[in-house]
């Protein structure tokens, strides 16, 4: 077997596994997939500013944002109420008086990394709680739905791009993606939505937007994590992960599609 077959079935089996852990846990309970939540937000947290740290004289708060990103997404599942997300304007003047504290070197630069950790990393999960608590009861579904368009999204846009991608979407940032691809995920991610929504007895049209919602967002999350990977000169944000690298390398495009979906099943009362 060659090296990219073996590399090919490691990442088939550990994604699998990870798929398995995930939906697993989002079936079983609001805690448990709290706790998975909590994992991914602190693995994206130290592999982010590991990077951001190969600058030597950038340092990012690893331990504080670590605990306030817990902290928040714990939060959320004891309150199930947006009004959890107030508690981050206390977190971030937090951040500040912990810098002024540190007495390092280039405050602002870490001040900035520090807020943005907590922001993409942990946010995300404590969202992903809100779409499945409705009325103190965890609904499971309205959850595995946002995950699993992403993973439609992300799965048909890798197979349409192979198979007939020719027109590179962003060459710089990421070369590998096409148009072609992007509008084979996008396509397939609204009809995945669709259906669900049919499935459900809701409105067909508001769950295809949603689709279309969260497809649009991971393809941005996606290539927001390309773009810093670029930025600190590393392919792989980690290898926490076999055959997919590190948690941002394998969760950035639901990081950023989890708050779009909130906002719009809120919005559209989804």
């Amino acid at each position: 077997m060659s090296l990219k077959g073996k590399n090919l079935g490691l990442r088939t089996i550990s994604g699998a596994v990870l798929g398995v852990v995930v939906v697993g846990a989002t079936l079983l309970s609001k805690w448990a997939f709290a706790i998975v939540a909590a994992v991914i937000a602190v693995g994206a947290i130290w592999e982010l500013f590991r990077m951001a740290r190969s600058r030597g004289d950038v340092e990012p708060q690893n331990l504080l944002v670590t605990v306030l990103g817990v902290a928040l997404i714990i939060e959320g599942a004891l309150v199930t109420s947006p009004v959890v997300l107030l508690t981050l304007i206390l977190f971030i003047p937090i951040v500040f008086a912990v810098e002024i504290a540190r007495g390092k070197v280039r405050p602002l630069e870490n001040i900035a990394l520090s807020v943005a950790g907590l922001l993409y990393c942990a946010v995300p999960g404590v969202m992903l709680i809100l779409i499945g608590s409705v009325e103190g009861e965890w609904e499971p579904a309205r959850v595995l739905m946002v995950i699993l368009t992403v993973w439609v999204n992300d799965i048909f846009a890798y197979l349409v791009g192979c198979s007939i991608g020719k027109h590179k979407m962003c060459p710089v940032i990421s070369p590998k993606k096409s148009w072609e691809g992007f509008a084979g995920g996008v396509l397939c991610a609204v009809a995945f939505a669709m259906a669900v929504g049919y499935m459900m007895e809701g409105d067909v049209l508001l769950w295809g937007g949603l689709g279309g919602v969260v497809a649009l967002a991971a393809v941005a999350g996606d290539l927001v994590e390309s773009m810093i990977k670029r930025e600190y000169g590393v392919k792989d944000s980690g290898n926490l992960i076999p055959g997919h690298g590190g948690m941002l390398d394998r969760f950035d495009a639901l990081l950023l599609a989890a708050p779009f979906a909130y906002i719009y099943m809120t919005i559209f009362g989804l």
